[in-house]
């Protein structure tokens, strides 16, 4: 009796620590998205174009400019192809960047590889404004909304 006792709590001590794990949290698009994908808002999705990428340091090279940001379901998703050398850039000279807007309009995205960032504001006339910062060079970038979702 006391076995069948000592089996029957040691069960209800295993599903009772089982029950209290946590689910994974779902994952983004690719998995490497920065922000939160359920404090996100849908409120700016659309196309964006009208790109400028400024550079801010020197000595660090030009990205070319009118690439296009799409924001889909709150999740921002932008490449831009830059020369690979000295800049951190992976050897395809391709970084895919990918973060979700806040409902404050407010945008944090990073690269695949984890070594870029970009900070940024969507404003009330769907322009979004920020800094792109990897290990060597920042970029100040802008980009204007042509086509709501």
């Amino acid at each position: 009796m006391k076995q069948l006792l000592l089996l029957g709590v040691s069960l209800i001590a295993v599903s009772a620590c089982a029950m209290q794990q946590q689910p994974a949290p779902p994952l983004a698009a690719t998995g490497f998205a920065a922000g939160s994908a359920t404090n996100t808002t849908r409120a700016f999705d659309g196309y964006y174009g009208n790109a400028v990428a400024r550079n801010v340091n020197p000595g660090c090279p030009d990205f070319v400019t009118g690439q296009n940001l799409t924001i889909r379901n709150g999740l921002a998703t932008f490449q831009a192809a830059a020369p690979a050398t000295g800049t951190g850039i992976p050897a395809t000279g391709t970084l895919n960047f990918q973060g979700y807007v806040n409902p404050q309009g407010g945008l944090a995205m990073v690269s695949q590889t984890g070594g870029q960032t970009f900070q940024g504001q969507i404003d009330p006339n769907f322009v979004v404004t920020g800094r792109a910062a990897g290990p060597n060079c920042l970029y100040d970038a802008s980009w204007t909304r042509i086509q709501a979702f």
